[in-house]
């Protein structure tokens, strides 16, 4: 079913990062009531500011998603404020490159407790909103890292895989209800995320092709709450031959080195480039 989103109460996790601050922006040109949270105050504070000045609706909230007690104060401030939740966008989200069996705990960790049980913790406590009011869309961003396997960054696309299939489970789990769910997968994305894995040499998957704007997952996640697919792949060309080739895992193993040359030379260019510019 397609939504309009003119007056209705969005949370974006992650809103001063590169597609959380994109999404919004979209967003608000539609009308929405945002709702922008992220660990990064000044980050959310520079962005509320800026859509302020468009006229848009803004509520600004430090909020870490790794804690369901730091959600329930989000779920209760939101309801009190502007009276329930219409939509969640899960986006926060961490990546540390590295191999599998030096990469520091805490790191570890980090990336399963922000992406995998952050995104569970919201769904739970946006679920506890959006039943009782009996409507809410759900949109969760994975990856298409999570499709593909991801050397050198192995818990990040275990991670990402996890939020996909915990989206599809929730989404079956749901069916037939008015409350909808959907995960967005997009490929690689110019955001300082990206930026930092190419400081690693673990990471050349992620450089296998050009990376996308911001703008552009924006876009996919402005369908996935439109639409009522269940999954929205970004770009859905190459998503969708992703997700077929990963049908006969053998085949990746085969193509895998020359993937892996490829990620390697366009990581050394990105350097140089960046290097000139600096």
């Amino acid at each position: 079913m397609a939504i309009n989103l003119k007056g209705k109460i969005v949370i974006i996790t992650g809103a001063a990062g590169g597609i959380g601050s994109a999404t919004a922006r979209l967003l608000a040109g539609e009308g929405a009531v945002l709702v922008l949270t992220d660990i990064k105050k000044e980050g959310l504070e520079a962005l509320a500011a800026e859509l302020a000045g468009t006229g848009a609706k803004v509520l600004t909230h430090v909020h870490d998603v790794r804690d369901p007690a730091s959600w329930q104060v989000l779920t209760d401030r939101v309801r009190s404020e502007l009276g329930g939740i219409d939509i969640l966008i899960n986006n926060a989200g961490v990546v540390h490159p590295g191999a599998a069996e030096e990469l520091a705990p805490e790191k570890l960790l980090q990336q399963i407790q922000v992406n995998l049980i952050g995104t569970i913790n919201g769904c739970r406590a946006a679920l506890r909103v959006m039943k009782p009011q009996g409507r809410g869309k759900i949109v969760n961003v994975a990856s298409l890292g999570g499709i593909v396997p991801m050397s050198g960054e192995a818990i990040y696309s275990a991670t990402k895989a996890g939020i996909r299939y915990y989206t599809l489970s929730l989404a079956a789990e749901l069916h037939g209800s008015p409350i909808g769910v959907a995960v967005v997968c997009p490929d690689s994305v110019e955001t300082p995320q990206l930026a930092y894995e190419m400081q690693h040499d673990e990471a050349v998957l992620s450089f296998i092709g050009t990376a996308m704007k911001p703008e552009k997952v924006a876009k996919g996640i402005h369908r996935a709450i439109r639409k009522s697919k269940p999954e929205i792949l970004v770009p859905g060309g190459f998503g969708s031959l992703y997700r077929f080739a990963m049908a006969f895992p053998r085949l990746y193993y085969v193509f895998y080195p020359m993937l892996k040359k490829t990620g390697g030379k366009n990581i050394l260019k990105r350097r140089r480039k960046a290097a000139l510019k600096g």
